[in-house]
């Protein structure tokens, strides 16, 4: 898995390639929670190169989750494929956070 973060504003945009998995799981936890400090983070994922998420990966997308909400912050994904936001529907997970469709809405949602 191959992860980019870059600065838009006073968010953090990170983009993840391949799969979110047990064996990245862990590494995708540490990079993105290191960007939640302070108070009010925002963190928003591009999962457009996701192809892939198991329950793992899910795990570490809660703890990311629960990390921004404690410091007042936002968490958002984008760019869910169809496959990846079912496994998010079926486990709830898509009540705890917001999901847009693209980039550009996500980095605006988090502007407003």
């Amino acid at each position: 898995m191959d992860i980019e973060k870059e600065q838009v504003g006073d968010a953090h945009v990170v983009t993840a390639h391949g799969r979110l998995d047990g064996i990245y799981s862990t590494a995708f936890a540490n990079e993105v929670g290191a960007l939640i400090s302070g108070t009010h983070p925002k963190i928003l994922i591009d999962f457009t190169d996701i192809d892939h998420v198991t329950s793992a990966g899910l795990r570490a997308v809660l703890i990311l989750v629960k990390k921004a909400k404690a410091s007042g912050g936002v968490f958002a994904l984008c760019g869910v494929n169809e496959q990846v936001r079912e496994i998010l529907d079926t486990s709830g997970f898509d009540a705890m956070f917001s999901i847009y469709p693209g980039r550009a809405e996500g980095i605006a949602a988090l502007k407003a």
